[in-house]
C-alpha cells in the first residue's frame, strides 16, 4: 500500500485537496439542528467584511446585506483565494493552479466564468465591478475597499 500523506477527495468529477473538500462539505452538508451552537467568541472565526458583504471562512457562509448568498464550492474557493490575497494582481494561471489545481491552459475560460458569477452575486453593479477588478493583460485583483 502506498504511503499517502494527504488524502485525495473527489466531489463531482474534479479531484480536490483537503481544504477544498472541507469547504465543499461545509457548503453542502447542513446541520439538522436549525440553531447551531454559537462559537465561543467572534474572534474564534475567520470573518472578512467588505462593503455590505460578510464572508465567514470557518462556516463557509456569505452574507450580502441581510441575505445569505448561495455559492457553489468552486465559487467559495475562488472567493476565499481572493480575500486571502487582497490588492494583489492575480494571474489566471495563479488562480487555476491555486483554486482548482489545474495546469495553466490558454484556452480555458474557467476563471473568467467564475469571476463573472461572483460579480453577479456580490457586486452592486456587476457591469462596473468595484471589488473583483480586471487587471488588463494580467488577470484579476480583489479590492476590499472598492477603490
Amino acid at each position: 500500500m502506498d504511503d499517502v500523506t494527504e488524502p485525495s477527495f473527489r466531489l463531482g468529477t474534479r479531484p480536490m485537496n483537503s481544504a477544498t473538500a472541507t469547504a465543499a462539505t461545509r457548503t453542502f452538508v447542513r446541520p439538522s439542528d436549525p440553531t447551531p451552537a454559537a462559537p465561543e467568541s467572534e474572534a474564534d472565526e475567520y470573518v472578512i467584511t467588505f462593503s455590505n458583504v460578510t464572508v465567514n471562512l470557518d462556516r463557509a457562509t456569505v452574507i450580502r446585506g441581510a441575505k445569505e448568498i448561495s455559492l457553489t464550492a468552486a465559487e467559495f474557493e475562488l472567493l476565499t483565494f481572493f480575500v486571502q490575497n487582497p490588492e494583489k494582481p492575480l494571474t489566471r494561471d495563479m488562480i487555476l493552479e491555486s483554486v482548482w489545481s489545474y495546469l495553466p491552459s490558454p484556452n480555458t475560460r474557467t476563471v473568467d466564468a467564475h469571476v463573472l458569477r461572483l460579480r453577479q452575486k456580490l457586486e452592486k453593479s456587476p457591469d462596473a465591478p468595484r471589488f473583483f477588478v480586471t487587471v488588463h493583460k494580467v488577470g484579476y485583483r480583489f479590492s476590499p475597499t472598492g477603490a
